[in-house]
């Protein structure tokens, strides 16, 4: 790719930044439309196909469990935009918790992290209303930006810093106006108006919502807190009484929980619940939500049927109607 063709679009993507998707609503920007997994081409053998997931609103960006970040992130952005944004024809993959996105001799990574990355003589930038900084050092082949997006503590479930790095094969093309655009486009793509974070109290307790599951993924690749208000709105109307969310994707209800997680160890769900997946045992349930990723949902407590709660509860968690 020239200089002066990356120049170009990086002048065009400016002046149609005011165009970038507004918010649809006020918890969720939009939905994404992947190409199934099967038919999406990929920059390498060892990434992850992209899957359909909700892109959130606000502040719930940094809040997404770490299953969930590369996804959003690769689309932030449709795949007709990374095109015009990079140059030309774009390969998006997820890699570990972030994305990978490569358009000819253009190597891009993002992600979110509770820390900013060290960089060296980095000049103040503003991404979208949010305090960054670029790196753009000799021979000129490379450069890295981050961005501060809340003002929120990092915690084990909150990323406030993206960090994108980009590379060229080729010296001289303008790397610090391209990554800049990258930022201000995914930054304005993924924080349209929305909900800050919720207040966290003793025990990780947040403060109550109710929230309908999002058509076609509810709990599945939403941020924590979203989960978490999701699973109390879902165990309430099963089981009355008031919800106790937690920050960490967690609700409990007249001594029941129901808790996410993406980090399960590998094993075997040899039962099925509401077509999903399952480990039904006397004192757990455990579902697997997705069949190309971690993330699970358990059920756990005593007085009632766990079994019964999770096929009640079920396909509204995973935004069926």
């Amino acid at each position: 790719m020239k200089t002066s063709t990356v120049g170009a679009v990086v002048i065009g993507v400016l002046l149609a930044f005011a165009s970038v998707a507004a918010a649809s609503g006020y918890l969720w920007s939009r939905t994404s439309s992947a190409a199934p997994a099967t038919t999406s081409a990929r920059p390498s053998t060892d990434g992850q196909a992209l899957r359909p997931v909700p892109i959130p609103a606000g502040e719930l960006v940094t809040a997404l469990p770490p299953d969930s970040i590369g996804q959003v992130l690769c689309q932030a952005l449709s795949q007709d935009r990374w095109n015009l944004v990079l140059g030309g024809a774009t390969l998006r993959e997820v890699s570990g918790d972030g994305c990978h996105l490569v358009a000819g001799a253009l190597d891009l990574n993002l992600t979110l992290d509770r820390t900013p990355a060290a960089l060296n003589g980095a000049k103040a930038v503003n991404i979208a209303g949010h305090p960054g900084e670029v790196e753009f050092p000799e021979p000129r082949t490379n450069a890295r930006l981050n961005v501060h997006l809340v003002t929120a503590p990092a915690t084990e479930q909150i990323r406030p810093y993206l960090r994108i790095g980009v590379s060229h094969t080729t010296p001289g093309v303008p790397l610090d106006e391209l990554i800049v655009t990258v930022a201000r486009e995914v930054v304005a793509a993924t924080m349209t108006d929305g909900p800050a974070l919720p207040k966290v109290g003793p025990g990780r307790a947040i403060p109550p919502k109710q929230v309908e599951p999002i058509a076609d993924h509810g709990i599945v690749d939403a941020p924590w807190p979203m989960i978490s208000w999701q699973l109390c709105t879902a165990l309430v109307a099963e089981l009355g009484g008031t919800g106790k969310p937690e920050f960490d994707g967690r609700c409990t209800v007249r001594g029941i929980q129901a808790a996410y997680t993406d980090l399960v160890s590998p094993r075997r769900y040899p039962d099925l619940i509401a077509g999903q997946p399952a480990l039904i045992t006397d004192d757990l349930v455990a579902v697997k939500l997705t069949g190309d990723s971690a993330q699970e949902l358990t059920f756990t407590g005593s007085g009632r049927s766990l079994e019964a709660i999770a096929e009640h509860v079920l396909p509204a968690l995973l935004g069926r109607s």
